[in-house]
This record gives C-alpha cells, structure tokens and sequence, in this order.
C-alpha cells in the first residue's frame, strides 16, 4: 500500500515536468466541444501558432458541413478564416451533399473561433488538416 502511494504521488509531482498537467482554464475546451476537436489545443499559442520560435506555423483545420448557402454564411460569420470546398472530400471524408471547410488558428480569438464551429450540430468532427 505504501509503495502505490509513492508512486501516485511521484506521477502527480512529475507530471507537469512531462507533460501531463491539466491545461490552464483558458485553454479548456468545454466536453461536448473536445470530442468534436481531433486534435491537441494545449501546444497552440495565444496568438494561434506553435512549433519552436523560429518555425512557428498556424495550425489549420477541416470539418464538413451541409451543402447549403445558409450554413455557409454562419459558418464564415463564426470563422472568417473558412475556405468552403463544396464537392471536395478532404481528410476528412466529407460525403456527397457535403462541402469540405478548412479554416486555420492565425486569428484573434482562435479558440472561441473553433469552439463555436464545433458547438454546431452539424459539424460532426474537426480534425488537423495536412497540405500533403
């Protein structure tokens, strides 16, 4: 009993050292929200870049929505940062009836941006996008 003890309290003291540490309250992502968003938040900076000082790069994403103008226009209210694909499968795999949204984390507010696409109903899933 003892030994698990120490090896709890070993793994809560050394955690933050490894990266384990719970992400400070701004960078939470509400439960309903995180399992829509396939892809870290906690290494994306204030200013919606990460990677070392001299290559940091934003972090770009893809979702698909419904073929439809009006979804269009909410979408590119909620993030201006949106390029609408309509036909264009993606990583993703946006079905037919589907137009593939690519959108990136170099903007104000990124996080509220990406939040407020994963909170609508009908974005199933927001993954990293890859320009392979």
């Amino acid at each position: 009993m003892k030994r698990e003890v120490t090896a709890i309290i070993l793994v809560v003291l050394a955690a933050p050292l490894i990266g384990f540490s719970e992400p400070a309250r701004e960078n939470a992502v509400q439960p309903a929200e995180a399992g829509k968003i396939k892809f870290r938040l906690d290494n994306i900076r204030a200013d919606g870049l990460r990677g070392p000082a001299d290559g940091l790069v934003a972090v770009s994403y893809e979702f698909c929505v419904p073929a439809d103008a009006a979804i269009y226009a909410e979408v590119k209210r909620r993030d201006p940062s949106v390029q609408i694909s309509p036909g264009a499968r993606g990583r993703v795999g946006c079905k037919a009836g589907e137009a593939l949204c690519i959108g990136n984390t170099h903007q104000a507010d990124w996080r509220r941006v990406l939040v407020g696409l994963a909170v609508l109903e009908y974005v199933k899933e927001i993954r990293e996008c890859f320009f392979e």
